[in-house]
């Protein structure tokens, strides 16, 4: 990897060192929009940053990428001085082989995203601290093709998305807000929590980080509308409430150790995803807007986690109503579990 990157940075390091003017011109990082929980951000850096790995990801796969697929961006790119075009290129090169292909919680992309967000601390490593420089570096390189043929409309388009989920908020967020408080039992910390909107987000559309001793930072994409945007911000956010020695975490290990059983890697995050889903079903139902359907109904419907619909409608729905505690509810939930999984071949049940 170090000769892959040495490679790329040899023949780029004139366009870097050119571009390094023309980035110290962009907007400084400031939110768009802040409520009691979160800051908003439409940030040219971070979307740029977006844009590559996305783009990046397509090279690797051999698909249609941002400025090659045909279309009016395309087109716009195709009149681009060479030295700008060969920013851009190079920096996808270098994306395409370094960061696109490694998962948002691998360092090559976790570094350069805690840079961004701010979050310092986390570069306690010089050769950390001089690889988000280098990507910086890229970033730079890259930045105006970005700006010309792409940046206005993502802005825009991101904008848009902030002002029509601040309208949601506005009526919801603190019913959502404290509800989530009473059912994570943690109270929220880290406020307001910056939250960047951008196009892509790899293949989920949104993710989180922590950050200690409190707050985080959340990525969302555009992808997400109407009240699916507002369940989206919500659950990223939730991962803050239930981090692992937290309340409701510590209620599941205990349980299934009660149980005899081991903790499922993937459970906490469903019941997550089912908790923070029904808290705002059940407030957006109050409000009126009774057809809501939470985000999990959606990957049950294409076959994910299945396996626990069941346990979790039956074992751990009471909870959610106040009408058993979180321990008996966490206990029901593992022995439902439990009794649902089959035992290995060759061992009684």
């Amino acid at each position: 990897m170090r000769r892959v990157r040495a490679r790329i940075m040899l023949g780029l390091g004139g366009i870097i060192a050119a571009s390094s003017a023309w980035a110290a011109d962009l907007p400084a990082r400031a939110a768009l929009e802040t409520t009691p929980h979160f800051a908003f951000y439409s940030d040219f850096a971070t979307n740029l940053n977006d844009a590559l790995i996305a783009a990046g990801l397509a090279r690797k796969k051999g698909k249609a990428e941002l400025f090659h697929d045909g279309n009016a961006e395309a087109a716009c790119f195709d009149k681009l001085p060479a030295t700008v075009k060969a920013g851009w290129e190079g920096a996808l090169g270098y994306y395409a082989e370094i960061i696109s292909p490694a998962d948002w919680t691998d360092s090559r992309q976790h570094l350069v995203r805690v840079g961004l967000a701010g979050f310092d601390e986390e570069l306690k490593d010089p050769a950390d601290r001089q690889y988000v420089d280098l990507v910086a570096g890229l970033r730079a390189a890259a930045a105006p093709a970005y700006a010309a043929c792409r940046w206005a409309a993502q802005d825009e388009k991101n904008r848009a998305w902030i002002r029509s989920l601040k309208s949601r908020l506005a009526q919801d967020e603190q019913r959502i807000a404290t509800r989530l408080e009473s059912l994570y039992r943690k109270g929220w910390g880290g406020l307001p929590i910056p939250v960047d909107v951008v196009e892509t987000v790899s293949w989920s559309g949104a993710n989180s980080i922590l950050r200690y001793p409190a707050g985080g930072h959340l990525l969302i994409s555009t992808a997400y509308e109407g009240p699916s945007a507002l369940e989206v911000v919500f659950h990223e956010a939730s991962h803050l409430l239930m981090d692992r020695k937290d309340p409701m975490m510590a209620a599941l290990e205990r349980a299934a150790q009660d149980a005899g059983v081991r903790l499922p890697g993937d459970l906490w995050h469903v019941v997550l995803f089912y908790t923070t889903g029904e808290a705002v079903r059940q407030i957006l139902a109050a409000g009126g807007e009774k057809d809501y359907q939470p985000m999990l109904y959606g990957i049950f419907g294409r076959g994910g986690w299945v396996e626990y619909r069941q346990a979790l409608e039956s074992r751990w729905q009471p909870y959610l109503e106040g009408k058993r505690s979180l321990e008996k509810s966490a206990d029901a939930l593992m022995r439902a579990i439990k009794a649902s999984t089959p035992a290995p071949a060759g061992k009684k049940p």
